[in-house]
This record gives structure tokens, sequence and C-alpha cells, in this order.
């Protein structure tokens, strides 16, 4: 995706050793172009991640690998997995959008928005489902943000239906064998393990493969699958070939 840096000092360096566990969905009450000048200003001492603009452009305002001020302030929160401590800030990742509580989001935010949030959970091993992409409300209460208009069930099952879409991840022509280190499931339809199991093939069986992907699903810290020459994908961290190329 074309994002921009903008970049905020209003953060922490790294997150304390954990890592994200969910993304929180903002609205602006503004626009982009404010918003950045805001995030820009460290006497606001606010933040997120990315920002999504209604042309759907996409700004970047702190590593997903830091801590950005976005949701530290909690009020009857109903998130399910939220915890005592530490602060929020600490295991999520912030997304903003532009506009108003009530300002309908038009197709091109919607669409990248979502496409950016799939790619934020293949990264981080985060599940596509509403334990783990939420809305701000349900940590601070006091707001309603991301606002009324939003159906966030519904902007859920749009994230997954692109972890699904084979076309939602790069591929390389380049064929090849690996061999399964141990039973390797192999998926139907996309690199992910959202998708349905095709078959397991046993350990130390040989694979054909027609290429690879390096922006699947990251499991153990590993983004690399193969698709099989009859259109499977399997995880390349269970091969003799870790690392594709």
């Amino acid at each position: 995706m074309d994002i921009v840096w903008i970049g905020s000092p209003n953060k922490d360096q790294g997150r304390n050793g954990l890592r994200p566990l969910a993304v929180v969905i903002h609205v602006m009450d503004g626009t982009l172009h404010g918003t950045d000048t805001w995030f820009l200003a460290p006497a606001s001492r606010v933040s997120a991640h990315y920002g999504v603009g209604a042309a759907g452009t996409l700004h970047q305002y702190v590593a997903e690998g830091d801590t950005a001020w976005h949701a530290g302030r909690r009020y009857n929160p109903t998130w399910t997995l939220i915890k005592d401590t530490p602060n929020p800030n600490v295991y999520t990742i912030g997304v903003e959008h532009e506009g108003e509580a009530d300002t309908p989001w038009s197709d091109a935010m919607l669409g990248a928005s979502t496409r950016l949030v799939m790619e934020i959970c293949n990264r981080w091993s985060i599940a596509i489902d509403r334990d783990h992409v939420i809305g701000h409300r349900e940590i601070y209460a006091r707001k309603t943000c991301p606002g009324t208009w939003i159906d966030l069930d519904d902007y859920v099952t749009r994230a997954r239906r692109l972890a699904l879409d084979p076309a939602s991840y790069n591929f390389v022509e380049q064929p090849g064998s690996a061999q399964a280190r141990l039973d390797l499931n192999l998926r139907a339809g996309a690199p992910t393990t959202l998708a349905p199991i095709a078959r397991t093939a046993p350990g130390g069986s040989t694979l054909e493969y027609a290429g690879w992907t390096s922006s699947g699903l990251t499991v153990n810290g590993n983004a690399h699958w193969y698709r099989s020459t009859t259109g499977e994908f399997f995880w390349a961290g269970a091969t003799s070939g870790p690392v594709p190329g």
C-alpha cells in the first residue's frame, strides 16, 4: 500500500516487551490535514499509528513497533480482552479516520482502511474478529468513537474477505520443491490460517510449488508461504525452505 510517513513525536519507543494484540478504530473529528498538524505538535500529547483520509490516502505517524498515544484512558471498558495493566496503548495499534462521528465513510476510505487493517493483522498474527478489531469506545465509553455511522461487524467481515482473497498478496513465480518438516496443512485459496484446510501433507513428504508470497499471515515471525502446483498454500516455516528464493 502507498503510505505517506508523517511521523509524530508523541510516542514511546517500543512496547515494554509486549506486542500488538488488537487494532483500535478511531474517528478524527476533523480532517486528515488537521490531524497531521495536531499529531506533529508535542503539546497535543496524542497520536495514532495511522490516519486514513476520505479519498483513501494513508498517513503513518508512529511505527507499529512503537507505542502511540491513542487509547490510554479507560472508562467502563467493554472490550473483552482489555488488561488491568499496562496501559492499552502498549498492546494496541491505532487507526484514525477522517470525518466526524456521523460522517458516512467513503468507499475509498473504507476500502483503504480494511486493507490496511488486514495487513496489520497478518503482520502481527492478530485475529481478524471483533475481539481484536475494536472501536475506541470499547475502551473509553465516554466517547462514541469511531462514530455512529461505521458498522464494525461489517468492517471486520470486509477485512476477513480481503484476507481470504489471493489477489491481496504479492506472488513470485518461482517453481521448486520443499520438504515438509512435520505434518503440514495446505490451505485452499489464501496464505492464511483463515483459509480452509484442503489437505494435510505428512512430515517428510516433498511438495512441489509454483511460487511463493512474502506477505501471508505471519506465523512465528515468518510471513512466507508457498503456493503448490495445484493452487494450495502452505507455510514455508514448516518446510526445508523457510525463506523462499
